[in-house]
């Protein structure tokens, strides 16, 4: 079943990392008129919990608006086309206020999430549904393989501020365009991993990472092409249980955001297949 869907307003806009517009949003939910709902405390989206916490945001059509997907709308219509729908993790969160926030990463490609991003102002209002997530790391989860694109550094960063104090997390990143701050903890190892098709030098990298001693987690996120292997790779090869770990795949080569999602549910049930489950 769908998240509900919800209008929100912008409250900031910042570029000070290069190649990344970062967004902040108020954390009140506007009514149909715009204005603020009147229940504070259930006129909020719901906290940030869990280490795979994301929005999908609904992009504006060519006349600047949600269409079929405003809150006033979130029924499935069989008359109106899909909307565009992009997916972010929601970086930053304030208990107190509610106010979130997420990173755009722009590509020299272009695209329409990078598009909607670079076209924003604050005070817009953005049509946003979710949250979604389920994923929580255990009190004491020994070590975390942590793998992830680039495009995947958000959920990273995300999951190396969940990291328990004592545990220990092996990070391996592959390298692209954007720098992205990821939290420093005690007990991180993170390697950058050169840039390959498919993904497969970071294939080839977390096959080469020693089994870890004792209990131990992953977390992989990034492109399908890589991403199907190592779940195969982790639950044949390595036998960790399927739920020590939370693989997302994000996309995948040569088809677009639609495309992929039309796909990803047959992409995830042959996934699983491979590895026997």
């Amino acid at each position: 079943m769908s998240k509900p869907m919800h209008q929100v307003r912008v409250a900031a806009i910042s570029k000070d990392l290069p190649g990344i517009i970062s967004i902040d949003v108020d954390g009140d939910l506007l009514d149909a008129d715009g204005g603020r709902t009147a229940a504070p405390h259930s006129s909020r989206l719901e906290p940030r919990r869990c280490v795979d916490d994301h929005v999908k945001i609904v992009l504006p059509g060519p006349d600047g608006q949600a269409g079929a997907d405003s809150p006033e709308a979130s029924r499935p219509s069989g008359s109106g086309t899909s909307p565009l729908l992009r997916t972010y993790t929601r970086r930053r969160y304030d208990p107190a206020t509610g106010a979130w926030g997420i990173d755009v990463f722009v590509f020299p490609h272009g695209g329409p999430g990078s598009s909607w991003a670079a076209g924003l102002a604050v005070g817009d209002v953005v049509t946003v549904r979710g949250p979604g997530g389920h994923w929580q790391l255990p009190a004491d989860p020994g070590t975390v393989l942590m793998v992830g694109d680039p495009v995947a550094q958000p959920a990273i960063a995300n999951a190396l501020e969940a990291l328990p104090q004592g545990a220990r997390a092996i990070v391996l990143l592959e390298e692209g365009p954007h720098r992205y701050p990821l939290p420093e903890r005690p007990g991180a190892e993170i390697q950058m991993v050169p840039s390959s098709p498919g993904g497969s030098a970071l294939v080839e990298a977390v096959r080469r990472v020693p089994t870890p001693a004792g209990p131990w987690w992953a977390f992989v996120h990034g492109q399908a092409d890589m991403v199907r292997p190592l779940r195969r790779h982790l639950r044949v090869d390595r036998g960790l249980p399927k739920d020590h770990m939370n693989l997302s795949a994000y996309w995948i080569s040569g088809r677009d955001a639609e495309a992929w999602r039309a796909m990803k549910s047959d992409f995830n049930r042959q996934m699983i297949a491979d590895s026997g489950d």
